[in-house]
């Protein structure tokens, strides 16, 4: 990360700058020992000008407190599998009489970073024993923020999208993902295949969590193993869940058939579910005319008006990932231990929307 916050106020700052001895100003400002209020008042308003701000675990390692809340914090939560992920989390943690509050935003907030910037220090200020952050979307100030928060002795396990942050990380192979989604429809011999992608409203900040990015590479390096050239009228850019699957059928109809695809990647079950009904509606056949696979094998996939093979996440074993390491750290797993990267792949679940394309 090339932001940091290297210039955090200490006690012993405080101290100098009022040429006072250390441990009086840590009683000033604690509330404890034989202090005059004259004193502590002065003491109170150098620090609030300096900028200090206590550290509350290095206060509750000093007292012996132990705190056992596990904060959960997400850029965005959805009606879906992200928020399938937090849920299945905190439930694991529950097991382990573990509080885990969760942190979110809201998806169409007008100032996604600021907003989370708000949160993540309000969080920071409970002090939690560890935070799980979900990296999907999330801001790169949270990071900066994160950071300071493992500076202070705290224990972070970011999951879903790779994050800059130097600790455990279990990462969603989205690239992987799409590769064999696409190369699927390849194998069954379409050559005319297309991709549905949500159309973002907000990018984060840091380039190598970008989800987009990932799905197109897998895309195009299935279609460049086989000699085809990705077309950008048939990488198509629609808004989130059955809405955008509307919208996406729409565009697909709006092409001649003549020069449709034959098969198409879309990046979300219930998006597939909406197109899927759109454009039977208007007399296209699936898989005759069209094969569709769609991703995440959400339950709504088996219950399409065609069953819809598609591509798995594995929320429980990113879930379980996610919680085995974080315990593996409390149980003794140490600072200094090194971060641990565990990438998580998906498989293909048939059903009945995709077959060969019909010749001619």
């Amino acid at each position: 990360m090339t932001a940091r916050i290297n210039n955090r106020v200490t006690l012993r700052d405080v101290a100098g700058a009022l040429g006072m001895d250390k441990s009086t100003v840590s009683n000033a400002l604690s509330g404890k020992g034989n202090v005059s209020a004259k004193t502590r008042a002065r003491i109170t308003a150098v620090a609030r000008e300096l900028g200090y701000e206590p550290n509350p675990l290095a206060q509750r390692l000093a007292t012996g407190h132990r705190n056992e809340t596990i904060c959960l914090f997400s850029g965005v939560l959805d009606t879906g599998i992200t928020t399938d992920k937090v849920l299945l989390i905190q439930q694991a943690l529950a097991e382990w009489e573990l509080e885990a509050p969760i942190y979110a935003c809201g998806k169409l907030s007008r100032e996604p970073g600021r907003t989370q910037m708000a949160q993540i220090r309000q969080l920071r200020r409970q002090q939690p024993r560890a935070i799980l952050c979900a990296s999907q979307l999330v801001d790169i100030s949270v990071y900066t923020e994160l950071e300071a928060y493992q500076r202070d002795g705290g224990l972070v396990i970011s999951y879903d999208t790779p994050s800059p942050l130097d600790c455990d990380q279990v990462i969603f192979d989205r690239e992987d993902n799409t590769y064999q989604a696409a190369r699927h429809l390849l194998l069954q011999g379409h050559r005319r295949i297309a991709i549905g992608l949500s159309r973002l409203i907000w990018q984060p900040t840091y380039s190598e969590g970008d989800t987009q990015q990932q799905r197109l590479r897998g895309f195009f390096r299935a279609l460049e193993e086989f000699g085809i050239l990705p077309l950008p009228e048939w990488q198509f850019r629609h808004g989130s869940y059955e809405r955008g699957g509307e919208e996406m059928a729409r565009q697909f109809l709006s092409l001649a058939p003549a020069e449709r695809p034959t098969g198409i990647c879309i990046i979300n079950d219930h998006v597939a579910l909406a197109f899927m009904a759109e454009v039977i509606r208007a007399g296209v056949r699936i898989p005759q005319d069209l094969s569709v696979i769609g991703h995440d094998n959400q339950p709504i996939a088996a219950y399409c008006p065609v069953p819809l093979t598609s591509m798995t996440q594995p929320t429980e074993r990113i879930a379980n990932t996610v919680v085995e390491l974080l315990m593996d750290r409390i149980r003794g797993g140490g600072a200094d231990t090194v971060p641990q990267r565990i990438t998580i792949s998906s498989e293909l679940v048939q059903r009945l929307s995709v077959s060969p394309p019909i010749p001619g």
